[in-house]
Formats: structure tokens, sequence, C-alpha cells
């Protein structure tokens, strides 16, 4: 399927009311316009070097921070917040050893 961002209403219309979502993209800069919309349509955003080695402006990432970083700030342009570690937990229904 493309990485194409106007896809995203479409497929949206198919999934189960209140299941969490995201779209795993993968491939250099046409993914990042989808990562956005994703972020502004509510999904759920994860990206590694798995998926691409690439930022937005074509410099290679040396690790998977400055991915993250990026997926961040377009949770937050979107007018969203990162999920700390715990609330991301919670959201997953995982329990971690010790933690409530």
């Amino acid at each position: 399927m493309p990485a194409d961002p106007d896809l995203l209403p479409i497929l949206l219309k198919l999934k189960i009311k209140d299941a969490p979502w995201q779209a795993t993209v993968i491939g250099r800069s046409e993914i990042w316009p989808v990562h956005q919309r994703v972020a502004e349509l509510g999904g759920h955003l994860r990206t590694g070097l798995e998926d691409t080695f690439y930022l937005p402006d074509g410099t290679k990432a040396d690790s998977n921070g400055p991915l993250i970083e990026k997926l961040a700030e377009y949770a937050r342009n979107a007018g969203r917040e990162v999920a700390s570690p715990q609330e991301a937990r919670g959201m997953l229904g995982l329990k971690v050893a010790g933690i409530p």
C-alpha cells in the first residue's frame, strides 16, 4: 500500500470502534507525512531503525532517538502529549513486575 496520508481516513472507517491503532510505515521521506497525519487523527506513533534510517530532511539517523524525537514533535504539533512509559503500559494493559 502506498505511504499516502490521504488513505488514513478511509482506513479508519474500517477499524473496530474505540480500537487503538497505528500506522507502520517503512521507507524514507515519504513516511513522514503519514506519521504527521496519524498524530492528527489520534493514532499511536511508532518508529525505529527497522522502519527507516532517514529523518524527514534526508539526514541519516544514527539511532532510534532522533526518529522518536521527530514523532514526539509531530504529536505536539497535533496538540497531543507523549505518554510516559507508565501511561503507555496502562494503555496497552501491560504490567511490570513490582509496579501496580
